[in-house]
């Protein structure tokens, strides 16, 4: 008499029944295909391009992107819904012993990285692109993408702030000013493929002292590059 026992423990396993793909098989293979269709998307726009050309390129079968993303509008809306989430960058934080124009310029850092990665670039040409077939969809994004940019920036001078390095106001009007002046119309002309790249070193130190100047007064210009902020000095919040 055979001995089953042994031999199913001989035979090979399969990933799962019915060969289905596992969910890190899935996950991995919904990767591929974001990259793709973004990649076909900033290339060759959205008339451009095709669901058979994203499946050939992804290397799946055109009825699996049907099953889970939708026809190609939902796919496209969800590239431009993703189009910060892949390879997010560290937000700025004000650091124990930086001054204030240390602290500043590692923020406006930060807007340029942001602004300037080519990820960014080729997503808001398309996004530029496609604002008229998708008025309403394009503006819900583009005021997310800014709104969420721009409280990233307020939180260093809330910061600030708590740390007695600038006097108190409104920072989100001040995250505001900082990221229109410190970067000017460079992301526009940018864009639109007129100018490429953020201002020179030399020019976002001027711009960084003209907003300093022009927000919180000489005083505090004075002291920015010299006073050290302690973290350690800030008021806990009561619990």
């Amino acid at each position: 008499m055979p001995n089953t026992q042994s031999e199913s423990k001989s035979m090979p396993k399969r990933r799962n029944q019915a060969g289905r793909p596992t969910a890190v098989e899935l996950e991995k293979r919904k990767v591929r295909v974001m990259k793709v269709a973004t990649d076909l998307f900033v290339r060759h726009g959205y008339a451009g391009t095709s669901l058979v050309d994203i499946a050939r390129g992804a290397g799946v079968a055109t009825r699996t992107l049907y099953q889970h993303f939708g026809d190609k509008e939902a796919l496209f809306r969800e590239v431009i819904y993703a189009r910060d989430s892949v390879g997010a960058l560290e937000t700025p934080a004000v650091q124990d012993g930086n001054t204030l124009f240390g602290a500043l310029l590692r923020t406006a850092q930060y807007a340029n990285d942001v602004t300037y990665r080519p990820q960014s670039i080729g997503l808001m040409r398309l996004m530029i692109a496609e604002s008229q077939r998708f008025p309403d969809f394009m503006k819900q994004v583009a005021n997310s993408v800014f709104a969420r940019f721009r409280r990233n920036i307020e939180k260093v001078f809330i910061t600030l702030e708590e740390a007695g390095s600038i006097p108190s106001g409104d920072h989100g009007r001040s995250a505001e000013l900082f990221a229109d002046i410190v970067q000017g119309s460079h992301p526009l002309m940018t864009y639109t493929d007129w100018h490429a790249g953020p201002p020179n070193p030399e020019e976002i130190r001027e711009r960084i002292e003209m907003f300093i100047r022009g927000r919180f007064g000489e005083e505090t210009l004075r002291t920015a590059n010299t006073h050290k902020i302690k973290l350690a000095n800030l008021v806990e919040p009561a619990n």
